[in-house]
């Protein structure tokens, strides 16, 4: 599936009835809190991407997803994967790796927070991602960083 830059694929309020992965560009994963966007994931070429309490449970997203570049995506909702668990074991595997990949991605984001200092999340990050800093605006990064734009700048400048 083709996504063109800034469409949403999931918003709030909607049920979540997908997992995809991204083949080609990048999404955001955020919320609206009183008019302002706060980013909690960034994801990449070879991540999945979904709602997956929403995708889980059927209940309204809290969160957006939206492409931040055109991207190419490969998307398979909760019916038709529960089919293929009925009629293919082995893809109940994947379906177990990917539910692993997606929890990994929110326990190290918590860690995150827990753990280290926002310099130390920004190093990661542009580690996980160094074009990050060319295609991303600066309050976008700084909103998943959990700091104002102006901490951010503060930041970089001692790189």
């Amino acid at each position: 599936m083709n996504v063109t830059n800034k469409a949403q694929i999931l918003r709030q309020g909607e049920h979540c009835n997908f997992i995809a992965f991204i083949h080609e560009g990048s999404f955001r994963f955020y919320y609206d809190k009183d008019g302002e966007e706060k980013i909690i994931a960034f994801n990449f070429e070879g991540d999945f991407i979904t709602n997956y309490r929403s995708f889980l449970t059927g209940k309204p997203s809290d969160h957006f997803i939206e492409a931040m570049q055109d991207a190419v995506i490969y998307k398979i909702n909760l019916q038709e994967l529960n089919s293929l668990y009925d009629k293919h074991k082995n893809i109940e595997r994947l379906g177990r790796l990917i539910a692993e990949n997606l929890y990994l991605m929110v326990a190290s984001r918590l860690d995150s927070f827990m753990f280290q200092t926002p310099e130390e999340r920004y190093k990661a990050l542009i580690e996980r991602n160094s074009r990050l800093l060319q295609e991303v605006p600066q309050y976008m990064v700084a909103s998943y960083l959990g700091v104002k734009p102006e901490t951010l700048s503060r930041i970089r400048a001692r790189k």
